[in-house]
């Protein structure tokens, strides 16, 4: 995590929490049930998310929200049915790098501009993903991983979720780093992939931890995990950071998103009621269970952080070519 989204969630996570305990948004509230919009298919994580603050928005305010999954285009239908809707407070957009940030620093035609049509809520949760190995691979670990990386006469395959996906950046952004030849393999999807790495066919491939938490099909050897700190789900992983490469760290984040012009009572209702709904114990132990770190922030925070999630993204496609139009 860079330094300035590092010092944003540590300063702003609790004193967002204690606001959202403590007071209440003047001047607005929800006059008929809410959607949220999820801009995948049913049954992933990010449904599963929004099905669970559904649930807890319903149980700490009363508000009924109706979960709507816009699958389609890598989550831009999703992004498309908030960013150009009516500016009302009644929509919200689980949003996430694929709607946001990604297919702007791709270049990606999109019917909304994610800046101009969208507005910050809040940063909701944080996931680290995992660097995995497959069962051929003659590596012990994420140094010895680098170092045959580097000096292999063939390009080792990496899968990927997809092309211009985090986990297609992600190790794009390392194999610039570390100067690593690998080549891209894309998938749809990571059982695909798993299936893929598990036979041999592969050897490498970043996934959110979440994917790796909920697989069941064998065992998978994980070298490491991209956070600040290990996660607590895999204590014995190194993080990539401490195992090899010192400063080097990744995410996928879940934010909440509303379309510009929202009155700015409506915006501070919904951050209050989700991060007090993220203090609920039950929800907080979904979400661990998950394989994800709440992360509250307020829009400010939030915004920043998007910013500069652009950027790296700008500066790891910039030698890639990457077209999905």
């Amino acid at each position: 995590m860079p330094i300035l989204r590092r010092a944003l969630l540590g300063s702003l996570a609790l004193p967002a929490l204690a606001h959202a305990q403590g007071a209440s948004a003047p001047g607005w509230t929800p006059d008929r049930p809410t959607r949220l919009v999820v801009p995948f298919a049913p049954g992933g994580s990010q449904d599963v998310l929004g099905r669970l603050f559904a649930q807890a928005i319903l149980a700490g305010t009363g508000q009924q929200m109706v979960v709507e999954n816009r699958a389609g285009a890598g989550g831009i239908l999703g992004g498309e049915a908030v960013g150009r809707g009516p500016a009302d407070g009644l929509s919200l957009l689980l949003a996430t790098a694929g709607q946001t940030t990604i297919p702007k620093a791709i270049g990606r035609r999109m019917p909304y501009d994610p800046d101009a049509d969208l507005a910050p809520v809040m940063q909701l949760l944080d996931s680290p993903v995992a660097l995995l190995a497959g069962p051929g691979l003659p590596v012990t670990d994420a140094a010895s991983m680098i170092a045959l990386a580097r000096s292999s006469p063939t390009a080792l395959p990496y899968a990927s979720t997809g092309i211009g996906t985090n986990t297609h950046l992600i190790m794009e952004d390392l194999k610039a780093r570390e100067r690593l030849n690998v080549e891209h393999v894309p998938y749809r999807g990571a059982a695909a992939a798993f299936n893929d790495l598990l036979a041999g066919r592969i050897a490498l491939m970043f996934v959110s931890v979440p994917s790796v938490l909920g697989f069941s099909g064998g065992a998978l050897r994980v070298l490491a995990t991209t956070g600040e700190q290990r996660f607590p789900a895999l204590p014995a992983v190194p993080t990539l950071t401490e195992a090899a490469v010192p400063g080097f760290t990744a995410s996928i984040w879940t934010g909440l998103s509303v379309r510009a012009g929202t009155p700015p009572a409506a915006i501070e209702y919904w951050r209050q009621a989700f991060a007090k709904a993220m203090t609920e114990g039950a929800l907080r132990d979904r979400l661990d269970g998950l394989g994800v770190t709440p992360a509250v922030t307020d829009p400010a925070a939030f915004g920043a952080m998007m910013r500069e999630d652009l950027a790296r993204w700008q500066r790891v496609v910039a030698p890639l070519n990457i077209s999905l139009d």
